[in-house]
């Protein structure tokens, strides 16, 4: 089921674009000779995805951290839904 919350921040997204089956990609962002950089949690309004909050590099401490991860991004949500 579609949350009302997620279409008003990605009013793009229709429920087909969404499958709970589907895998995630672990990235790992580095530039050649420096180390990988973890936890990235950003809009990408400025890349032309407003609404859009994304998080790269979720290692398993991610899980570890996810309460505190969800509080952040909940914070970002209402930053988006309320301006």
């Amino acid at each position: 089921m579609v949350n009302s919350s997620m279409l008003k921040a990605l009013p793009f997204i229709k429920p087909s674009d969404l499958d709970p089956e589907s895998a995630g990609i672990m990235a790992a962002l580095q530039e050649d000779g420096e180390g990988v950089r973890d936890f990235v949690i950003r809009h990408e309004s400025d890349r032309g995805l407003p609404g859009f909050i994304n998080l790269v590099g979720m290692d398993s401490p991610g899980l570890t951290a996810s309460p505190a991860i969800a509080t952040h991004v909940s914070r970002l949500v209402d930053e988006v839904l309320y301006r």
